[in-house]
């Protein structure tokens, strides 16, 4: 399957370094997410809710 869609966009050797560099960096992104701790997802997932900062504060 995966020669099937290098030879459709007829680019050769680079279609497959950017397909597998793709792979890899999707992989690291699942990783890093699967590893990360309780409270840290949390913090990532409320970030934009949370009440902002004092920098934020005094900047207006």
């Amino acid at each position: 399957m995966i020669k099937e869609v290098v030879r459709a966009m007829e680019t050769g050797s680079l279609a497959y370094i950017g397909l597998f560099a793709f792979i890899f960096a999707f992989v690291l992104v699942i990783a890093r997410v699967m590893i990360m701790k309780k409270k840290e997802r949390e913090e990532i997932k409320n970030l934009p809710l949370d009440e902002p900062t004092e920098f934020y504060l005094e900047k207006k």
